[in-house]
């Protein structure tokens, strides 16, 4: 009865070990124990600035005339979805912020308003996730305590206190929010509040004060990272929602990112004010 015994429970040790025989995959950590993702990050919105332009995927609503090269590319009515809650792919706006798209979107090939012109192409900071949205790279730097993010896109940049700090004060609103983090296990988990109403989340969308953002960057591999965020306000949304992409480790020898500024002076916007986009 005991060898029974004993042979039942070697049996349950052996299939509860992986087929492959290894154990999971662990990062390595930094001197102040951090799992380390440092390096520089190529996103997988890459391919055609897809979640810049649209995180439903849906362009079937954006003006006939928009074309991404100004000359032969007419713009594709589907490109994937990075919305993954709710189901339906869709932003789940209230009614009343539902028909200020409408509007907003019909205004965005001959704008009248500065408002109707893209921050980004203002030379605004992106905000939070649309900086990570962008087509181009995130190097990421850590230091004890502080995870430290750099953007090609007009010197953004993000440094992410480990220390359980509280938020900034609620009156105080910043184009890149203030971001708070922790680790659980391989995810950076940062909670980012504070933004202003002045960026956007992508060429067909908006969002207000009340904005609140969890994100979770997850290590999946030596050279990959997984990235979700939750996006939250119950004044201008009917329900959380989230957006999921990856990111992979960018292994080009002599790889930087590079500044991607604008300068003073600069007249964009007088002249779409003047013709529109595109002409």
């Amino acid at each position: 009865m005991v060898r029974r015994v004993f042979g039942l429970l070697l049996v349950g040790m052996l299939l509860s070990v992986p087929v492959t025989g290894q154990t999971p995959w662990q990062p390595a950590q930094t001197p102040d124990g951090q799992p380390d993702m440092q390096g520089i990050w190529q996103n997988d919105t890459w391919d055609m600035f897809a979640a810049m332009l649209s995180l439903e995927g849906d362009h079937s609503r954006w003006p006939a005339e928009f074309i991404i090269d100004p000359i032969t590319t007419p713009m594709p009515t589907q490109l994937p979805t990075y919305v993954i809650e709710p189901a339906d792919g869709k932003i789940p706006y209230q009614p009343w912020a539902a028909a200020k798209r409408t509007e907003f979107i019909a205004n965005m090939m001959v704008p009248t308003k500065r408002e109707h012109v893209d921050p980004h192409v203002r030379a605004f900071m992106d905000g939070v996730p649309r900086a990570n949205n962008l087509g181009g790279p995130v190097q990421i730097l850590q230091t004890p305590g502080y995870v430290v993010m750099l953007y090609e896109w007009n010197h953004a940049y993000r440094v992410v206190p480990l220390d359980g700090r509280s938020h900034v004060g609620e009156n105080m609103k910043l184009f890149m929010g203030d971001s708070r983090g922790h680790w659980e296990g391989s995810t950076l988990v940062v909670d980012v509040t504070n933004q202003n109403d002045r960026t956007w989340l992508d060429w067909l969308s908006f969002h207000g004060e009340g904005l609140h953002v969890v994100e979770r960057w997850t290590l999946v591999g030596p050279d990959r990272m997984e990235y979700r965020a939750t996006l939250t306000d119950p004044t201008m949304f009917t329900r959380p929602w989230t957006i999921a992409y990856g990111f992979d480790r960018e292994k080009t020898d002599g790889f930087e990112i590079w500044e991607r500024a604008n300068h003073e002076g600069e007249r964009d916007v007088p002249r779409l004010l003047r013709g529109g986009i595109g002409r």
